[in-house]
């Protein structure tokens, strides 16, 4: 049996591939990036450009698609052209090499946020609020159309872990004195290592019988929890500062609208901690045997360290 993962370079991916060599998987690889790792086959090539991408495909039993372009802000077309037309060729690909299987990487953004203390399940509405959310729930049915492959879906909740772009900027803004609380700092939040991730998905391939959807959930905890663990664990001052919710948005908004680089302030970021979000992972426990490997202080322990 050989495993194709798409994406396999970038931050989940990384632990994708460690998961699933721990578990002795024959691993094949597409990256943009060329990785030095005598375990895997490396292809290196974009899932825009499929014609290019077909020697990947031989041979291969599964495929799981992780490579995306995950941007709070971003030009819309391109997020499409990656996320959506992206994972319709590696659909095509799998057809074309009649490969059955395929595990995508969605995303918890599917929901929005919805600000109530309510648990979220994979069966609740659904309200993006950014373009790469859209873009992954657009991906998610595009997948479901193709009745001969046998999909599972893993919605990740906001995935933390050392090296990802989300830590390196709460991290900077705490050591700067630049991080506050938006609003009392009682919201909820919830989180995923990404090594949690690469267990749900490959829980998924190895139990999920019909082709289902998932959400991937370390933890969930306050946001208050969470900033004082890190100050905690980092040996400084607890943040003390806040900035009430409907000030931080709007001028997220004008952040959004005016700058013509990437800001730090935007309105999912404000959302992401100044709302409550309470995503569920009982369905992933119950039916896959998902046992998350990180609670808040291990989780930033491997963060910060």
């Amino acid at each position: 049996m050989k495993t194709l993962i798409t994406g396999g370079s970038g931050f989940i991916g990384r632990y994708l591939i460690n998961d699933l060599l721990k578990h002795k998987y024959n691993i094949r690889i597409i990256s943009r990036k060329t990785l030095i790792n005598k375990k895997i086959e490396t292809f290196k090539g974009d899932i825009t450009q499929p014609d290019l991408l077909k020697p990947a495909f031989k041979d291969i039993d599964t495929v799981f698609h992780n490579a995306a372009y995950a941007m709070d802000q971003g030009d819309k077309k391109k997020i499409h052209k990656i996320n959506v037309e992206g994972t319709k060729n590696i659909a095509e690909l799998c057809m074309e090499n009649n490969i059955s299987r395929l595990i995508f990487t969605s995303s918890a953004g599917v929901y929005g946020f919805p600000n109530k203390n309510i648990e979220i399940d994979e069966e609740y509405e659904k309200n993006p609020l950014n373009y790469y959310q859209k873009s992954k729930l657009q991906a998610e049915k595009t997948l479901q159309n193709y009745n001969n492959l046998k999909v599972s879906i893993i919605r990740p909740t906001l995935v933390f872990g050392p090296g990802g772009k989300a830590v390196e900027i709460l991290l900077t803004r705490i050591k700067k004195g630049k991080m506050m609380f938006i609003g009392s700092g009682d919201t909820k939040i919830p989180l995923v290592h990404p090594a949690d991730v690469a267990q749900c998905l490959r829980l998924a391939y190895e139990k999920d019988e019909k082709g289902d959807i998932f959400n991937a959930v370390s933890l969930v905890c306050t946001v208050k929890d969470l900033l004082n663990e890190i100050t905690n664990q980092l040996n400084i001052e607890h943040i003390k500062k806040h900035v009430p919710y409907i000030l931080a948005y709007l001028n997220a908004i004008f952040s959004e609208t005016f700058s013509k680089k990437e800001t730090a302030l935007t309105r999912f970021r404000v959302k992401t901690f100044g709302t409550t979000r309470i995503v569920s992972n009982k369905k992933a426990k119950e039916k896959l045997g998902f046992k998350p490997n990180y609670d808040l202080s291990s989780m930033v322990k491997d963060m910060i360290y």
